[in-house]
C-alpha cells in the first residue's frame, strides 16, 4: 500500500505497520533503533522532531514523530483530532518514559489511534473523550508499574497535556517545553 492509497484510519494503521519501525533520527539524520546499545545514551542531546516527509522517507519514528505524521493524515482527511502528552513530573530527575498519542472523533465516538506503543497498537473506541483518557492513563500507569516499578507516591505526579502542532526539528528539550505548555489535564 502507498500513502496516497490510504482511505481510512484502519488503512493508515496498516500502512504504518507495513512501513515504519520504532526509533528516531538524530540531528545529523542518523537512524537509531531500540536494539542499538547507545539508543538512549545520546537521545536527549541529539534527538530532532521529524517532519512528515522525514518519517515517510526514513521509515522510522518514535511516538512524538509518529503522532505528527498521524495528525497530518487525519487533518488532511477531515477528522477532528486531539494530541496528548503524558509524563511523570517530579522534583528530581527520573527515567520514566513519556508518551504522545493522538485521538480522533468519528460518528460521535472517540478513538485512541496507537502505533508507537507496541503493547497497545490499534484503534480503540470509546463513548466519550473522558472514558478514552481514563483508559489510556490506566494503560500508562500499568506500564510504569510493570516495567519501571514506579513508586506509589509518584503516581500522583502523572500529568497529561493536550497540545497543538509543534514546529519541526525541535530538540527533545524544546519539544517537552512546547507540549507541556499546552492545556494540563490532571489524572
Amino acid at each position: 500500500m502507498k500513502y496516497k492509497d490510504i482511505k481510512s484510519p484502519n488503512d493508515l494503521l496498516m500502512f504504518m505497520k507495513e512501513n515504519f519501525l520504532y526509533g528516531y533520527t538524530d540531528k545529523n539524520g542518523k537512524k537509531h533503533y531500540p536494539e542499538d546499545k547507545d539508543f538512549n545514551l545520546y537521545w536527549y542531546d541529539n534527538y530532532s522532531l521529524s517532519s512528515f516527509d522525514n518519517v515517510i522517507n526514513n521509515k522510522i519514528g518514535n511516538c512524538w514523530d509518529l503522532v505528527e505524521f498521524e495528525r497530518k493524515w487525519f487533518l488532511d482527511n477531515g477528522y477532528e483530532v486531539n494530541t496528548f502528552y503524558e509524563m511523570v513530573v517530579l522534583d528530581y530527575n527520573n527515567n520514566y518514559p513519556t508518551h504522545s498519542f493522538l485521538t480522533y472523533k468519528d460518528n460521535n465516538k472517540y478513538y485512541w489511534f496507537e502505533y508507537a506503543d507496541l503493547a497497545n497498537i490499534g484503534i480503540h473506541e470509546f463513548n466519550s473523550e473522558k472514558e478514552l483518557i481514563d483508559y489510556q492513563i490506566t494503560k500508562y500507569i500499568s506500564f510504569l508499574k510493570n516495567e519501571f516499578n514506579i513508586k506509589e507516591k509518584e503516581l500522583s505526579k502523572i500529568r497529561l497535556y493536550n497540545f497543538l502542532k509543534p514546529t519541526e526539528k525541535l530538540s527533545a528539550r524544546e519539544y517537552i517545553d512546547f507540549v507541556t505548555s499546552g492545556k494540563s489535564i490532571k489524572k
